[in-house]
Formats: structure tokens, C-alpha cells, sequence
């Protein structure tokens, strides 16, 4: 690279503060401490730029209330690279378990396998912050550190000028970066770790929020759990709620346990082990989603995968000799009957070992076992023929026992037809009285080691995709399409506690549960949303319809960088700056992705024509057309390329912009 402009300091621009941020910022302090006496001869300056407290950000504010709970227990996360394999770690480094253990009193005195809540991760990530910043200040390699509580709302990326002063070749302008305040600033590297940013309404959900307003209706688009006022919803009101992921958790926490309610032991069983006792102030949910039933709790563990969990044929060397084979691969055809063949060896594995009675006892369920492994282990077959076989055999050994089908679990109601929606409520609360039997279990569960093993095949699809090894046509048509709402709706659901405490509040009569593939509508003429499920009978009308003068999308703004509002994101799709990652579909049309197009790690923002920016890089959530699974955290201890890929990723930029900076003083 050609030398700068006499006297002109490099000077790094990190926009977005939270843990994307502050990560890139440890593996900077990682670097430098890394280079020692080799650090430029001028020193470096840093700007952090975020109009929220740098570390927890927006998301993770460490005054939000204290129900919002992580979707990971403390033993996962981590924003810095301590024990991660292949990294050298800053001498700031810890994971949220080390501090956890290390502050008790900052931390709650949680357990390493208690959900934290978020506001206590947001501790985490502000004392990481101020640890990192602060040895990146006090480093000679560093001039000066500063952060600016101001948004950035625009950047002109660097161009190249002519030389002054009769120097030789061309020199690269700085970026050009202005404020929300009208400021400006100069910088030769640009990190963009924007994390959530605002988005539109989808035409339905304008259409269901323009009725609200002429109706006098209240609706609440898609938010983050912290920024919504959850004082305004009125005790008793009827709140018909879309979603029942774990922003419906949220809300329910809120509107209960935020309400003076309390939960107390039952001393029964899992799925009965607590009873809700009202305060009186708490309005009526009535949470409706596609599958009919929330996601489902995640099992009593102390590890993210179970250990019985190993991966018999979606492994590496099978996965590069398809792609030898075949080149990019195809969802559906190459790794899905693999990952079928893990499930459901998996769980009969654990079946006969834990259950051997369901199958005649030890020796036939041994029996069975070795015949399944047999037809599993002959290649060749797709998920039906390998399924039916399988079911052909199970039936010999036991003739009413169904066959596992892991697609279906999702959808446990899937053309079921009920005649009230009293019928409906007990059916809901008897599957999840079951599954957290099941989820209480263990690793004791067969049908939790199963659902263990879809997780685990789901981690290295995530690596897959991120390394390009699909085919764009079917990661849009198969992993987007349909297997990552599988696993999230298996695998990533709450704590089983907060399962617990929906049937409390259901059994106390709070909850009213709607059924699958709900429809909501105005109904101008009562001035109520109504949503029904086309499933589900009603004793007066053909549906049980449910009426209230609220409605909540409990979802986040959705992550696609052609919906956002943020004046950001907006701006440099409209420059040309950043455009959206295309891929194509089945019949070669092009369809925009969620994210920005960027090159290969470090992750440098592109722009039309194809343009590379070289001095901007790309962190996180805006990565979610090249990569999976953006939002969560890296896991602590893991390899950086895959289950701690966020780590990496900031590894990647930090070593870049420090390169730069050594070209550029040169």
C-alpha cells in the first residue's frame, strides 16, 4: 500500500459498541499486545462510536428489567477469546462464566447452568469493555481511544487522491463518516458492528397497525423486549399476541412476575411443578404461531449438546467427499439424510438403552438396535425409504409404537381438528406437560438426545454455510426454507422453567392458547383484533375466535437489510456503497439476501458492480445472508471457525485493520 499523507494519523472507526464491538476490540488488544515492538512507528487512534453505553449496547442495557432472560445458560457465552482454540487471548480477557464466578455479587451469585438475565450479561460486556478499552489506551501503539455517544447516519468510503507535495503514487482519502449531530469524521478502517437496527412493517403488519389507529385499536409492531412499554397494557385487557418464541417469554415474564404475580412450587412433577397465584393486575395473552405451541424448553443439561451426543454420518470426511463428488452441495439431497440418519439413530440408541421394556426387554431392543444400525449404515437411501424401512422394522419388535419423525414434532397438530377451544387448551397442555417430562429428563430422554442431535447437526450446517458449501438455490429453498425454523422450534427453545411457569399461568386461566396457522383481523364493526385458527371449532361461530383490544407481535424487527430504517443501512444501500448479497433461485432468477454482500473473511463490505470497500469491515447481524445464526453469542472454548465463529470473524478484521495500519505508515 502506498504511504499516507504526511502527519495524518491512522485512525479506526468502530461504529456499534455492543458485544460485536467490543469483541473486535479484544482481538484488536490481542494484536497488539501479539506485535509488541513491531507496532507502527505513529501511533494508532481509535473512535467508538454508539449512541448507547458501550459493552451492553442497545440490546443488552444494564437497566432493562431483570426478567429478560438469556437464551443460553452461563457456561455459553463469551465476548472475548479466553481458552479459544487458535487465538491468543488479550490480557483482558474472560468469558461470562469467569467473571461470573470471579464478581458473585455483580453476577447474582448465578450457577454456571442458570439463564442469566440479560441486564446481568450487559454488566459483563460494559466491564469487558472498559478492561479492553483501557489497556488499548494505556498501549504505546495507541494515541488515543475515545467514545462518542452519537449514531453515525452516513459514511463516504475512502477513495484515492493524488499525492501532495510531489509524493509518488496515489494515496487512499480517508472514509468519511457523519453523525446523527452533523459531525464528521476521518477514518482509514471502518468496523461496522451496527448489531439490531430498526426495520419497517411488513404490508400486513401496516395493514393490522393502520386499522389500530382508525379503531382506536392498540398494536405493538416488532420491538426489542426492553424498549416497550409494558406499563400501558391495562390489567384484564384480552392481548392477542403473534409469535411464541422467546419474545412471547419475555411478555409473559412481564405481564405476570412484572404484576406483583408469583410462582410457587407445586411439589409435583415436570409440567405441574408450578401454580400461579395472581395479583389481579395482569391481562389475558392469547399467543397464537404457525406450529400452535411455543418453542419447546430445552433440556436439563450441563453442556449446549448432550454429551451422548456424536455425530455418526454428518461428519467432516463424509461431508468433503460429497462435495468432491458433487461439488456445492444440496440440502435435501446430500446432507439431510445423513442428518435424518443421526436423529433417529440417536434416539433409538437411547431408547433401548434407557426404556428397553417399550421394545420387550433387553434382549429384543438389543436385537432391534443392531438391525436399525445395519439398515442405517447402508448408503444410498433418501430420508423416505430410509424412514419407511425403519418403520417396517420398529413395528416388528413393537406394532403400535409410532415412528420417530422429528419434522412432525414441530408441528404436533398438523391436520388435527378440534371441536372447541377448550378441547384445544387441554390438548396444548398436554403435550407440553409431556415434553417438559421429557426436557426435565435429560439426557435420560431419548426424545432429547434426538432433538441434541438435530442441534449438533444444525452447528455444522451453520460452518457449512458460512464456508459457501450449499448451493445458494438450496440453502434459500431448504436451510432458510424450512430446517432452520425446524431446529430453532426444537432446540433453541426457553429454559424449561419459563414452560413451566405458561402451564401455571394457562392452568390459572391468564393464558388461551389459539391454534396453529392463526388469523388475525379488524373487526371494525366491534372495534377488537380477532385472530382463530382455521384448526380449531368454536361453540357459537365455526372458529373459537378470540377478540382483545391488543395485539403484540412478539418478534424482533426482522434482520434484512432491505427493511431497515436505519438511517445507516438505508444510506449506504441508496450510495451504492453496500448492496444486499444476492443469491439465486431454483429457476436462476436473482432474489436479494438478508444481509450485506461482503468478500471472505475479514468480511470486506462490497458495494455496486461489485466494488470492494477495502477499509470497511463487516461484524454480526449484517453477515446474515453468508452466514446463520448471527445473533447468538461465540460459545466459550470452541473453535473459532465454527461454534465460537464470532470471535473469529472479529480475529479476522482486527488483523486486518492492524495490517493496514502498518502499510499505511510505512
Amino acid at each position: 500500500m502506498t504511504p499516507a499523507v504526511p502527519g495524518d494519523r491512522f485512525t479506526i472507526a468502530v461504529v456499534g459498541a455492543g458485544p460485536r464491538g467490543t469483541s473486535f476490540l479484544e482481538r484488536l488488544l490481542a494484536v497488539v499486545e501479539e506485535a509488541g515492538e513491531s507496532a507502527p512507528v505513529q501511533p494508532v487512534d481509535i473512535v467508538v462510536l454508539d449512541p448507547e453505553e458501550p459493552g451492553p449496547g442497545h440490546v443488552w442495557q444494564t437497566g432493562q428489567s431483570e426478567l429478560f432472560l438469556m437464551n443460553t445458560p452461563s457456561f455459553f457465552p463469551t465476548v472475548a477469546a479466553a481458552g479459544t482454540p487458535g487465538l491468543r487471548p488479550s490480557s483482558a480477557a474472560l468469558t461470562f462464566d469467569q467473571w461470573r464466578m470471579a464478581h458473585p455479587d455483580r453476577a447474582q451469585v448465578l450457577d454456571r447452568t442458570d439463564y442469566p438475565p440479560r441486564a446481568v450479561y450487559g454488566r459483563y460486556l460494559a466491564e469487558m469493555y472498559r478492561e479492553v478499552t483501557d489497556a488499548l489506551a494505556a498501549s504505546a501503539a495507541v494515541g488515543t481511544l475515545e467514545w462518542r455517544q452519537a449514531e453515525v447516519v452516513h459514511l463516504e468510503p475512502a477513495r484515492t487522491v493524488t499525492p501532495v507535495h510531489g509524493a509518488h503514487g496515489a494515496a487512499p482519502r480517508k472514509a468519511i463518516l457523519t453523525l446523527g449531530d452533523g459531525g464528521t469524521l476521518a477514518a482509514d478502517a471502518v468496523v461496522l458492528a451496527v448489531g439490531h437496527v430498526p426495520a419497517r412493517l411488513t404490508s400486513e403488519q401496516h395493514r393490522l397497525a393502520a386499522a389500530a389507529a382508525e379503531l382506536g385499536l392498540e398494536y405493538r409492531g416488532p420491538s426489542i423486549p426492553c424498549d416497550l412499554d409494558w406499563d400501558a397494557v391495562p390489567a384484564g385487557a384480552d392481548v392477542l399476541v403473534r409469535g411464541m418464541g422467546l419474545n412471547f417469554f419475555d411478555a409473559l415474564a412481564q405481564l405476570t412476575l412484572g404484576r406483583g404475580g408469583c410462582f410457587v412450587d407445586t411439589g409435583q412433577g415436570p409440567g405441574r411443578a408450578l401454580r400461579y397465584e395472581p395479583s389481579g393486575a395482569e391481562p389475558v395473552l392469547h399467543p397464537a404461531s404457525r406450529r400452535g405451541v411455543c418453542y419447546l424448553p430445552k433440556a436439563e443439561l450441563d453442556s449446549f449438546v448432550p454429551h451422548a451426543v456424536a455425530l455418526k454420518y454428518l461428519v467432516p470426511e463424509v461431508v468433503e467427499a460429497l462435495q468432491a463428488e458433487h461439488g456445492p452441495l444440496d440440502f435435501m439431497m446430500h446432507l439431510w439424510p445423513l442428518i435424518h440418519r443421526d436423529v433417529v439413530r440417536a434416539y433409538y440408541n437411547a431408547l433401548v438403552h434407557n426404556r428397553p421394556e417399550i421394545l420387550g426387554g433387553s434382549g429384543p431392543a438389543t436385537e432391534f438396535l443392531a438391525a436399525l444400525v445395519g439398515l442405517l449404515e447402508s448408503a444410498g437411501r433418501g430420508e423416505p425409504v430410509t424412514a419407511h424401512q425403519a418403520q417396517e422394522l420398529l413395528h416388528a419388535y413393537a406394532p403400535g409404537m409410532p415412528f420417530l419423525d422429528i419434522r412432525t414434532l414441530a408441528r404436533p397438530f398438523e391436520g388435527r381438528v378440534y371441536d372447541s377451544g377448550e378441547d384445544y387448551q387441554r390438548e396444548v397442555a398436554g403435550f407440553l406437560e409431556g415434553i417438559s417430562a421429557e426436557a426435565a429428563a435429560g439426557e435420560d430422554s431419548p426424545l432429547m438426545v434426538a432433538i441434541g442431535t438435530l442441534h449438533a447437526a444444525r452447528l455444522l450446517v451453520k460452518q457449512l454455510v458460512a464456508e459457501q458449501r450449499l448451493t445458494d438455490a438450496s440453502r434459500r429453498r431448504d436451510v432458510s426454507g424450512w430446517f432452520e425454523t425446524l431446529v430453532e422450534g426444537l432446540a433453541s427453545g426457553p429454559p424449561l422453567t419459563r414452560v413451566e411457569q405458561l402451564l401455571a399461568v394457562a392452568r390459572a386461566g391468564l393464558v388461551r392458547f389459539v391454534g396453529p396457522d392463526p388469523q388475525f383481523e379488524p373487526d371494525a364493526g366491534r372495534s377488537r383484533f380477532t385472530v382463530s385458527s382455521p384448526q380449531v371449532g368454536g361453540a357459537d361461530e365455526a372458529q373459537d375466535v378470540h377478540r382483545g383490544t391488543w395485539m403484540m407481535e412478539a418478534m424482533m424487527p426482522p434482520n434484512r437489510v432491505l427493511l431497515s430504517t436505519s438511517n445507516l443501512v438505508s444510506s449506504l444501500l441508496a450510495d451504492g456503497t453496500a448492496v444486499p448479497y444476492t443469491v439465486e433461485d431454483e429457476e436462476g432468477d436473482p432474489v436479494p439476501g438478508r444481509g450485506f454482500d461482503v468478500t471472505g473473511r475479514p468480511h470486506r463490505l462490497k458495494g455496486a458492480g461489485g466494488t470492494v470497500q477495502e477499509g470497511v469491515f463487516v461484524l454480526g447481524l449484517q453477515l446474515a445472508s453468508v452466514q446463520w445464526g448471527t445473533a447468538i453469542a461465540a460459545e466459550a472454548g470452541r473453535d473459532p471457525d465454527g461454534r465460537a465463529r464470532t470471535l473469529g470473524d472479529a480475529d479476522a478484521a482486527a488483523r486486518a485493520v492492524w495490517k493496514r495500519s502498518l502499510e499505511i505508515d510505512e
